[in-house]
């Protein structure tokens, strides 16, 4: 039994090793190495866990990859300015990613950037919700005349229900539940509200792109901001991206920028050089 298991594991070996071999497309070599780096990859970040699909894959995508730049380098292509422009902008697309996810690598968020986070999201929190009955129309004059309407004591719900272009609060007699200041999107239909209490109707239409706004207050409150361990995701997300940003920060503040009459620069070697 062990001898059939050492042969079957000396030809598993075998086809592996004869799998993997070296391809020349056009001349140009795709070496074993790269093969293997490839396929490690698509096992870890793709998982495909089969060998000969990885092998399939990996050759499939480093024989395009060679096709496609042979092809484009024969046009002369990385002469093209929007070509330039958009190979540099992917590339340092991809290294600010890599640079972004080493960098959290090698100082992941603690409790202190936690806190941190929490206290700005909280400091940035407006607790003040409302609770409005609202009606749309589409001129002045009919706002105008529904206003008369409801001083003169007709059921504004009634009316926003017959009249309002504001579909989904219609059918709800125009009510607008508790909503969280920020959250409404018209900023004087934001400042109309901050300027009215409970029961109040404002006593002129507002316009805004949508047409004219008849807004009454029904209710507010203010709702206290959660504690930390009630919304700790959010403030993690919060966490990584103030980290994010700082580092990215001290980055373009510690660079050494000036200006310099001459043009000379170290050589990168990307691509051979043309005659």
């Amino acid at each position: 039994m062990k001898k059939v298991l050492t042969v079957m594991a000396l030809s598993l070996g075998m086809s592996l090793a004869s799998a993997q071999q070296a391809l020349e497309v056009n001349y140009q070599t795709i070496t074993t190495a790269e093969q293997r780096e490839l396929m490690n990859l698509l096992k870890n970040e793709k998982g495909i866990k089969n060998v000969k699909e990885q092998q399939a894959a990996a050759r499939k995508i480093l024989v395009e990859e060679k096709v496609i730049g042979q092809e484009a380098w024969k046009n002369k292509l990385e002469r093209n300015p929007l070509v330039k422009r958009q190979l540099a902008e992917s590339r340092t697309k991809i290294y600010k990613e890599a640079l972004v996810n080493h960098y959290l690598s090698q100082h992941p968020v603690n409790e202190r950037d936690m806190q941190a986070a929490y206290n700005l999201m909280k400091s940035q929190y407006n607790p003040n919700e409302y609770k409005v009955r609202h009606i749309l129309v589409k001129t002045e004059k009919e706002a105008k005349d529904l206003l008369y309407l409801i001083e003169a004591g007709e059921d504004m719900g009634k009316l926003a229900k017959k009249h309002s272009l504001d579909t989904p609060t219609a059918k709800n007699d125009g009510i607008i539940p508790f909503t969280n200041i920020t959250k409404f999107t018209i900023p004087s239909f934001a400042n109309t509200l901050r300027s009215l209490k409970k029961g109040q109707i404002a006593k002129q239409p507002l316009k805004s792109q949508h047409g004219y706004h008849l807004i009454k207050v029904e209710d507010s409150r203010a709702v206290p901001f959660p504690a930390l361990k009630d919304i700790r995701a959010q403030v993690q997300n919060q966490a990584i991206q103030l980290k994010i940003q700082t580092y990215l920060n001290s980055l373009f503040s510690n660079a050494k920028i000036s200006e310099t009459a001459g043009e000379k620069r170290k050589p990168q070697t990307v691509l051979p050089s043309r005659k």
